[in-house]
């Protein structure tokens, strides 16, 4: 990856930023589905959670569920297309909570305790970063903005099915 974010700041000029509230709902509506996946009985349950979690960007045009509901995408700073590597690397940090709770014993409360602030640090991170990226992604090199797509700048009359 190795491209920075300073150095490609004129490529994205023109992509506008995710506005946060789209983020939350976008990443509260993942968590939901990865939720719902962990109630499938077993260790399949587990593993389709944590596969939904980590590789959920990597999904084409870089739009996990939640993104595709709140028109939000993720796109690579070094301008190469989002790839399931990219996912779990920017996902990682979210994924630590599941992880942490199926440790026998205490891993219900650290998954809970450490779960909260993981999720904390990550907001706060997508709030406050100038570029609005968490944790995960500066780790990916990654940057959540706005899908447009060319039918967007029609009005709807003009449009035809």
């Amino acid at each position: 990856m190795g491209t920075s974010w300073r150095e490609q700041r004129e490529f994205f000029q023109d992509a506008r930023r995710a506005r946060y509230l789209s983020r939350l709902i976008g990443k509260a509506a993942d968590l939901i589905v990865a939720m719902s996946l962990w109630h499938i009985p077993g260790a399949a349950g587990v593993a389709a959670c944590l596969f939904y979690i980590l590789t959920s960007d990597g999904f084409p045009g870089g739009r996990s569920l939640g993104k595709w509901l709140t028109g939000l995408k993720v796109v690579r700073i070094d301008r190469e297309g989002m790839d399931f590597q990219a996912s779990l690397t920017r996902n990682l940090t979210v994924a630590v909570p599941f992880l942490l709770y199926l440790l026998p014993g205490i891993g219900p409360f650290l998954a809970c305790t450490l779960g909260v602030a993981v999720l904390l640090v990550e907001a706060y991170l997508g709030f406050y970063d100038p570029e609005g990226q968490r944790a995960g992604d500066s780790i990916a090199e990654t940057l959540v903005v706005e899908y447009r797509q060319e039918s967007d700048a029609n009005p709807l009359s003009d449009r035809r099915a």
